[in-house]
């Protein structure tokens, strides 16, 4: 098993993806809508690239928090992958250790 060279930077990758994640589900659309309260044909317009964006910015996130998730799987192995990954978003510091 590999160690992980850099746990700060990869908790960082985590954090980043799960906010990309959290953020493309944001009802910006229809708090965009709503402020400029324009026609029904421009409120679809706007809605639809919105949730364009917020569709490539979720899938955006889920690629680069799972990319960085795989990576601990591949260290500690599957079954003691999510507690790695919850101990290493919360504390970066700590080590990621099969043993644990």
């Amino acid at each position: 098993m590999e160690p992980i060279e850099n746990p700060r930077a990869r908790a960082f990758r985590i954090r980043f993806g799960v906010c990309l994640v959290v953020t493309s589900w944001l009802p910006i659309a229809q708090i965009t809508i709503w402020l400029t309260a324009p026609s029904s044909g421009q409120a679809d317009r706007i809605r639809a690239v919105i949730w364009g964006i917020q569709v490539v910015v979720g899938l955006i996130g889920v690629a680069v928090a799972g990319s960085q998730t795989i990576q601990v799987a591949k260290s500690v192995g599957w079954r003691r992958a999510s507690a790695a990954v919850w101990r290493l978003r919360r504390s970066p510091k700590a080590p990621v250790d099969p043993a644990l």
